[in-house]
């Protein structure tokens, strides 16, 4: 159970990470490197799960004690117990705690809900990557910062990005309201954390409006494994679900290219080839870094567009998609 509460991998849950899987892949024979991608693949959407998981039942928890508590703003988590510990407001002052505080709109009815959901989720682990971190009691507690905003006003955004396995899923969520937060989530923390950060800085030392709120990125496994290739692909998807274009401009468009910390758009390797798997799944659109275009313009069968930086491809997007806007 430690090992679920604190995010850490069990042993018998153990997929290789990118550096081994490509030696795997070219040491075995197809079906047991196929059998490898599988794995790798279930594990990585099967953490995704567990995260939205987390993220839902927590906006859930927090409507139903928002309901007695308006001003409720964090709680604490007993994991081992599995139930609600205390309720704080914004300025840490509680205003609730367990077993009951006397005279308190929470009643045990609706305490009793809240701990069955607690109890259900906990036992899936991923906390640590959901941000529930360590209380100040310590182990088991864990302190949880309840969502703000409209959540009905949530915004979503998905594509696909062209990798050497085929097309794989990009998809990105905006909550409105609330502190500012960014998470990038795959399987290689490492990526996360340096593509995460050169998508935020690319995005404000652009000019672009980085709106106050929640801002998720789910990278599937394989595209992780592309590298800074993909850093196009994830910022125009985070900031279509942000609302900065209309998330449809996304359809049958690939984006290829890395980003510059100032938002400029470069060039990458294998760029003919990564081009290659996109039209093999139909994609005749593509937005490449403007040092890329006249290699990939050779291919007469698609329609490139070479974008000096970020701002640049966002707006070669929308261009793509106003026929389809506008058509009767």
């Amino acid at each position: 159970m430690s090992d679920d509460i604190t995010g850490i991998t069990p042993t018998w849950l153990h997929i290789p990470r990118a550096a081994n899987h490509n030696a795997l892949a070219v040491q075995t024979d197809p079906m047991t490197a196929a059998l490898s991608h599988a794995t790798e693949d279930a594990y990585f959407n099967a953490k995704r799960a567990r995260t939205v998981l987390l993220r839902n039942t927590t906006e859930y928890v927090a409507r139903l004690i928002r309901k007695a508590l308006p001003e409720a703003a964090v709680i604490t988590v007993d994991t081992e117990g599995k139930e609600l510990h205390a309720v704080l407001d914004g300025d840490g002052k509680t205003i609730w705690y367990a077993p009951a505080t006397p005279a308190s709109e929470l009643h045990d009815g609706l305490v009793e809900d809240i701990n069955g959901l607690l109890s259900d989720v906990i036992p899936f682990g991923g906390l640590v990557g959901a941000g529930w971190e360590v209380a100040g009691e310590g182990e088991p507690y864990r302190t949880v910062l309840l969502p703000t905003g409209d959540l009905t006003a949530r915004g979503t955004a998905a594509t696909s990005f062209p990798t050497p396995e085929g097309m794989a899923t990009v998809t990105a969520e905006f909550a409105p309201g609330g502190s500012p937060a960014f998470w990038l989530t795959g399987p290689n923390s490492t990526f996360a954390r340096e593509a995460r950060d050169r998508i935020r800085a690319a995005t404000v030392n652009s000019g672009l409006e980085w709106k106050p709120g929640t801002l998720r990125i789910d990278a599937h496994w394989t595209v992780v494994r592309t590298g800074s290739s993909s850093d196009l692909t994830l910022a125009c998807t985070a900031l279509a679900a942000a609302g900065a274009i209309d998330p449809a401009a996304l359809n049958g468009v690939a984006l290829i290219g890395e980003l510059g910390l100032d938002g400029r758009v470069r060039g990458v390797r294998d760029v003919t080839e990564t081009v290659r798997t996109a039209q093999a799944a139909g994609i005749r659109k593509f937005i490449v870094a403007a040092d890329d275009f006249d290699k990939v313009a050779q291919n007469e069968d698609i329609t490139p567009v070479g974008a000096n930086d970020l701002p640049a491809a966002l707006s070669f997007l929308e261009e793509m998609h106003e026929p389809t806007t506008s058509a009767k």
